[in-house]
């Protein structure tokens, strides 16, 4: 018998019995629906804990310290890093170690002054781009410098950090927060019209010793204190103008250069803080156990936060996903019911097609694939209906949250925000097949059954 003679005669079969096939069609129905759902919700409750972790800092951005003066972290470890299986780009985030010493000045004879000297980080120019650090106006730093000004991103408010000198302290400077008619002042100039200066004071003995270098505005970076305070209200510069000025600083007072050093003595030739991008959120773990193979323990990322997370939200998936499989499984012993009272019905039909010599496989197969088609049909219109229902709770899902669903997933640690379902195209797949195969397995006993019945003994039943 061809598989389309099969598959004709299972389904008029299958139309014969409308009602029944209804009936059990709707078990399966329910029971996709149950585990697709439940698991959407499982899904939807890592997403937003993910989205919560994320909303904290980048997850892929590992920060690292060094204090051992017999295992520097300085540019040689910074290479060694950068060679590490999947770390991105890495940079140390240095900061000028006489920093009290530091201001930068802008307008008529540096009439305004900003002395927020410790969100002045030396990086290297091309990790800025790579860590995310978004840029509202200008552009990065170049591949080179061709000039000898000290090349600056600032802060998104950075320009409201300075102060007018010329005004009493009550005056001097302009808040970046909206006032009672919700407008925001702009800042006494534009930074990147104005020319700047920074100047750097050192005191040798009872003499006042001064220098003076050219600024570039290159940009003004989005504000984002999640990833960096400094995005915010400081700035950016090259690691290389850092150390220069940092150099030039110790030659002034007839001291050793500290190329490379981020302590106040001469003793540590290393940075304090350096931030490594991996490329993938997966690679998160191996770069930080590299990191730490290379002599540097002290380190932090959101990694270990969001295992913590995801390990809490798997076991929630396991249990929604577990009472969503109690409702398919009702639905097999539904088909099995079926099918049993079908072979029974069904019996004399069975016992001529055996004596008119229909080969015992294509029996076993008939009872098998209208078993299979149940549950095909079932899953098919349980992954519409659970479509539906995910819709309908992400659409309502405010009205939801001010009941008592969102106070189950709030505790969750689902944001307010966040979708309360998802369902990805797998997970439609996923049900579909294994509502399919519930109905095959069910449909196995009832098919082994049929082929065992005898034909003579089929003919003779009324």
């Amino acid at each position: 018998m061809k598989t389309f003679d099969l598959a004709a005669m299972c389904l008029r079969n299958l139309l014969r019995r409308k009602f029944r096939t209804m009936l059990t069609v709707i078990g399966v129905v329910i029971g996709t629906c149950a585990i697709v759902v439940m698991i959407s919700l499982g899904i939807a409750i890592s997403a937003s804990q993910d989205e919560l972790i994320s909303s904290y800092g980048d997850l892929t951005v590992i920060q690292v310290w060094g204090y051992d003066p017999q295992n520097p972290l300085d540019d040689t470890v910074l290479t060694n890093i950068q060679a590490i299986d999947g770390v991105d780009t890495a940079t140390p985030f240095m900061q000028y170690y006489e920093a009290y010493s530091m201001a930068i000045l802008a307008g008529p004879r540096g009439r305004y002054a900003m002395r927020s000297y410790y969100n002045i980080n030396g990086v290297y120019p091309d990790a800025v781009k790579k860590l995310g650090y978004e840029i509202l106006q200008g552009e990065y730093f170049p591949d080179t410098n061709p000039t000898k000004k000290i090349q600056l991103l600032l802060g998104e408010n950075a320009a409201y950090q300075f102060e007018d000198t010329k005004k009493s302290w009550q005056n001097s400077f302009v808040s970046p927060y909206p006032d009672e008619f919700g407008n925001i002042p702009d800042p006494f100039f534009d930074p990147l019209k104005t020319e700047m200066t920074i100047e750097l004071i050192a005191m040798d003995g009872n003499t006042e010793k001064k220098l003076v270098y050219e600024v570039e505005i290159l940009g003004i970076m989005k504000g984002d204190p999640s990833r960096n305070y400094a995005t915010m209200e400081g700035a950016f510069m090259s690691i290389k103008d850092m150390k220069r000025i940092q150099d030039d600083y110790n030659k002034l007072l007839g001291k050793k250069p500290v190329s490379g050093s981020r302590g106040s003595s001469n003793t540590y030739q290393g940075y304090n803080q350096v931030y490594v991008k991996a490329d993938n959120i997966n690679n998160v773990v191996a770069v930080e156990k590299a990191i730490h193979e290379l002599g540097f323990t002290d380190t932090y990322s959101r990694e270990s936060e969001r295992q913590q997370m995801q390990a809490s939200a798997r076991r929630i998936q396991m249990i929604l996903g577990g009472l969503g499989a109690i409702s398919l499984l009702v639905a097999a012993i539904s088909i099995t019911n079926t099918m049993i009272m079908s072979v029974y019905e069904r019996t004399r039909e069975i016992g001529v097609m055996k004596v008119l010599g229909c080969p015992v496989g294509n029996i076993r197969t008939i009872f098998l694939l209208e078993a299979g088609i149940i549950g095909f049909m079932g899953g098919i219109i349980g992954n519409l209906i659970s479509y539906l229902l995910s819709f309908i709770m992400n659409t309502f899902g405010s009205a939801m949250a001010g009941g008592g669903l969102g106070g189950i997933f709030g505790g969750f640690g689902m944001m307010g925000g966040s979708k309360i379902s998802i369902i990805p195209p797998w997970l439609m797949l996923l049900g579909l097949i294994f509502a399919t195969l519930i109905g095959l397995v069910s449909g196995f006993y009832p098919a082994n059954r049929a082929v065992k019945i005898s034909a003579l003994e089929a003919i003779k039943q009324e």
